[in-house]
């Protein structure tokens, strides 16, 4: 195929979330679709800029699969770049799902017949409840964040079927909390209120967003742990502190959890052989879309089963394509949800985002199965017509 146009459109969520969708035209009008969200919004210019300049290098040229497209967009700086690591995964992503409609395909079946995998009956991935961006300002400002308020919307998530809970206890407080550490009791409130409520058979797992040093690091886990919390996600960035955290592994007992925002498989397999990391959450919006998530979690389940959850607090176009990978390799541990951001989530796509009892059920169809609701409002950021 070739690419004859693209858009880039923002869907305004909550506040200041919004989510960024790229819609890929090929010259027969088929359409292709992936989210572009990143997690700083300030940065969408930059990405705007590369998303030009990456699919310009596409135009007039006929295109077979995602390994040529990869080559032909490749950046050294997108392992560096969050904002060129989100456009050419995005671009990707959607040609992929061009690619998986041609072949008349779900994606999970595309993907599955792409690398060769066993053949998945799975028609649903359980997963997990972040509730983190159901406690971030929404549009009427700051909500409620006492430990009562991170309790109740745990109380919830359960009440919907979800057997793990995500949350960022560390998030949120008056610069002076950070100054003086008063940031990490506070923090271990709000974690031993909810653990109060959880069952045997329910979890907690705790985002740090890269708040502690390593000292601080092994103090908190410590704690965590002794609270029943064996997943302690990124206590300092594994982008900047790999050394740190591979020491860190040596005096913490749960998991250590990241690696959110790396690009291309290299970077994956060796944190995870290096021990530094334990449990490896690629992001398909950044690290390279949706075949090299997959590739990485083919690679990372040989050196062991439990080391791949894809990272996914984003819209429904995200969730959706994470699924098809996590199906596609039939995952064993859950895959991330953000729960209770807006009400109406599930109509930004259509057919309806469909999750019941903490599970996604997958939409019938080709390729990914669903395209977003346009009827939402929404505006067109870019449009790039690559037949000039």
């Amino acid at each position: 195929m070739k690419i004859s146009k693209a858009k880039l459109y923002s869907f305004p969520v909550r506040a200041e979330t919004e989510w960024l969708i790229l819609e890929i035209f090929s010259e027969c009008n088929q359409k292709g679709f992936s989210e572009l969200t990143m997690s700083n919004y300030s940065k969408n210019n930059q990405l705007e800029i590369a998303l030009n300049k990456s699919l310009k290098k596409l135009s007039g040229i006929e295109i077979y699969n995602d390994h040529q497209i990869s080559e032909l967009i490749h950046n050294e700086e997108a392992y560096t770049n969050l904002a060129i690591a989100t456009s050419i995964s995005g671009i990707r992503s959607a040609c992929l799902d061009i690619f998986a409609k041609k072949e008349l395909k779900s994606m999970k079946e595309y993907l599955r017949n792409l690398f060769s995998l066993p053949s998945s009956s799975l028609n649903r991935i359980k997963l997990y409840a972040n509730i983190n961006r159901s406690l971030l300002p929404d549009n009427s400002g700051p909500v409620d964040r006492s430990p009562k308020a991170f309790t109740n919307m745990a109380k919830k998530a359960i009440s919907d079927g979800f057997s793990h809970i995500k949350c960022a206890p560390f998030d949120n407080y008056p610069n002076n909390f950070y100054q003086n550490n008063n940031f990490i009791n506070e923090g271990l409130i709000r974690v031993n209120e909810i653990t109060k409520i959880l069952t045997k058979e329910q979890e907690l797992l705790v985002d740090c967003h890269s708040k502690f040093d390593f000292d601080s690091s092994v103090a908190t886990e410590k704690k965590l742990f002794n609270m029943g919390v064996n997943w302690f996600e990124e206590p300092m960035n594994p982008k900047n502190s790999s050394k740190e955290l591979k020491s860190l592994k040596k005096f913490i007992k749960g998991n250590l959890v990241g690696g959110e925002e790396f690009f291309g498989i290299k970077k994956f397999l060796d944190l995870l052989n290096s021990k530094t990391l334990d449990i490896l959450m690629p992001d398909v919006k950044y690290c390279g879309g949706l075949a090299e998530a997959t590739r990485i979690g083919k690679e990372l389940g040989k050196i062991s089963q439990h080391s791949f959850s894809i990272h996914c607090p984003s819209g429904p176009i995200s969730l959706l394509g994470s699924a098809h990978v996590t199906a596609t390799l039939r995952s064993k541990l859950p895959m991330e949800h953000a729960v209770y951001e807006i009400k109406d989530r599930h109509s930004y796509i259509y057919p309806k985002e469909l999750i019941n009892n903490g599970e996604f059920l997958f939409p019938k169809g080709h390729g990914l199965g669903a395209k977003p609701n346009f009827n939402k409002k929404h505006q067109t950021l870019m449009n790039i017509n690559l037949n000039l």
